[in-house]
């Protein structure tokens, strides 16, 4: 089978603009990830001003939304983790055995935590219907907010330990 230099150009292209795509996706994550955690330093500290100050009013709603903030950054920051394989691991296995078998084992690890991550996001679907029509206690505001950081962190995650999973995958038949 031939391939021609028209579509050998074609597909340059195609890498190329996937690659920009893949660049600008992981700024706005980054960015994303960066205001989760000034927005919530900001609410912890304006929640301990008012607390220590003799302002009238009420400032329960800090520690609720600074709890929602913290799940969102939590799970969104999981798979920034996952994006650059920095979770944490034991590689005293990978000291010992040859680059190879290092290289398949890792690939059978990352399949188990696909399969792993694909169950944990199949659970949280009946997960979400059963909060559906809650609200919190102090702002009123649906429960379902408090899941989506779920689906989203664990979709993330999915998405980079499969890119992750491809690299390795390619270098073990390299």
């Amino acid at each position: 089978m031939r391939v021609s230099s028209t579509q050998v150009r074609m597909m340059a292209n195609m890498r190329e603009r996937i690659g920009r795509a893949g660049e600008v996706a992981l700024k706005a994550e980054t960015a994303i990830l960066i205001s989760l955690i000034t927005a919530i330093v900001v609410i912890v500290f304006f929640g301990v001003i008012v607390r220590y100050t003799p302002v009238t009013g009420q400032t329960l709603w800090t520690t609720e939304i600074a709890r929602l903030l913290l799940l969102w950054s939590a799970f969104w920051a999981a798979g920034s983790v996952e994006r650059y394989s920095y979770h944490f691991r034991v590689d005293l296995l990978d000291n010992v055995l040859s680059n190879k078998v290092g290289l398949i084992i890792q690939v059978l690890v990352r399949l188990v935590f696909m399969v792993s991550l694909g169950i944990f996001l199949w659970w949280i679907i009946p997960h979400a219907r059963s909060v559906l029509g809650v609200h919190t206690y102090v702002l009123q505001a649906p429960q379902i907010i408090f899941v989506i950081p779920l689906f989203f962190g664990t979709l993330l995650l999915f998405i980079h330990a499969l890119t992750n999973s491809i690299r390795l995958f390619r270098k073990v038949f390299e």
